[in-house]
């Protein structure tokens, strides 16, 4: 079975000076999850190696470096799901996790399937994760932003599914990958911060089946990027694998998909990646741009915004 593996670094508009550092990431989550997979490691493997890479880039908002809420806090959502035995683990809104994909891994292995603050932080603990202090996944250019925010200085507030997000100065950088292992396995995983100033306990599409991903090594896999409340309320990531079962391409799914978004939901925005069981590539997006990074087997490396 040939190997292949595509990641994303969200999708948003991504400030011209920031382009490089995104593409930069999104290549090396790549390429640690490609070694993995290139040596006959699994794909649940090589997603989590890569997006555990992406958590620890203060550039994404994912893990450290990811956006704050309304409180000047962080906090992160992640899920992971093996498309062969269809089992998944998420979590959401943990504040002392550094690698929520990795507690993610240890939950689909595990006696649950979502789990969520303090009962996840504790679960983690008895599996032997260490807990860090929220303070430790701030960066100085998010808490600059939160400061301009607080000061009246940027128009965005905290929104609801009602409310279409106007965030020029930060951006929902959900980081995700999918991989395609020589066993014919298909895994999608995820990670994320949230939108900017999010009310404090908000969820979005990240860690939701269906929404913010799926996986099914029968079909394909898909992972969603962008505003989560509009990505929920479609089922994206679901969507993108109907489309494909009913015999669209790969890249005429994820267009398709979201059309559906922007025609369905007033405002909607994001994108989304995909891989198919036999290796083929989809994406589209309909923010200003979506960083993202694929390799097949017997191919080169792209990588784009």
């Amino acid at each position: 079975m040939p190997i292949a593996m595509i990641v994303h670094g969200g999708a948003w508009a991504i400030p011209d000076d920031q382009v490089d550092l995104h593409q930069a990431g999104c290549r090396a989550a790549l390429a640690v999850g490609w070694e993995i997979l290139n040596a006959g490691g699994s794909a649940l493997e090589a997603c989590e190696s890569a997006v555990l890479l992406m958590e620890d880039d203060p550039i994404f908002d994912a893990g450290t470096g990811a956006v704050l809420t309304s409180e000047g806090t962080v906090e992160l959502d992640a899920a992971l799901m093996d498309g062969r035995s269809l089992r998944y683990g998420a979590v959401a809104g943990l504040r002392r996790i550094r690698n929520p994909i990795t507690l993610a891994r240890r939950i689909l292995e595990g006696p649950a399937t979502l789990l969520v603050g303090d009962g996840a932080e504790r679960y983690a603990e008895q599996v032997g994760i260490t807990l860090c202090a929220n303070e430790e996944l701030i960066v100085e250019r998010e808490r600059k932003l939160w400061e301009d925010w607080r000061a009246g200085r940027t128009t965005p507030a905290p929104f609801d599914a009602s409310e279409t997000p106007s965030t020029p100065s930060a951006g929902h950088d959900t980081v995700g990958a999918i991989a395609l292992d020589r066993e014919g396995n298909l895994v999608a995983a995820n990670s994320t911060g949230g939108t900017p100033f999010k009310l404090p306990g908000r969820v979005g599409d990240t860690p939701l089946i269906g929404c913010g991903l799926y996986a099914d090594a029968q079909i394909a896999a898909a992972v969603c990027t962008g505003w989560g409340e509009s990505i929920a309320r479609v089922a994206l990531a679901r969507r993108v694998i109907e489309l494909i079962e009913r015999g669209f391409a790969p890249q005429s799914a994820a267009e398709a998909a979201i059309r559906t978004l922007v025609r369905q939901v007033p405002g909607g925005s994001g994108g989304c990646i995909l891989l198919t069981h036999d290796g083929r590539v989809g994406m589209a997006w309909n923010t200003r741009r979506m960083a993202y990074a694929y390799r097949i087997e017997g191919g080169e490396v792209a990588v784009g915004v």
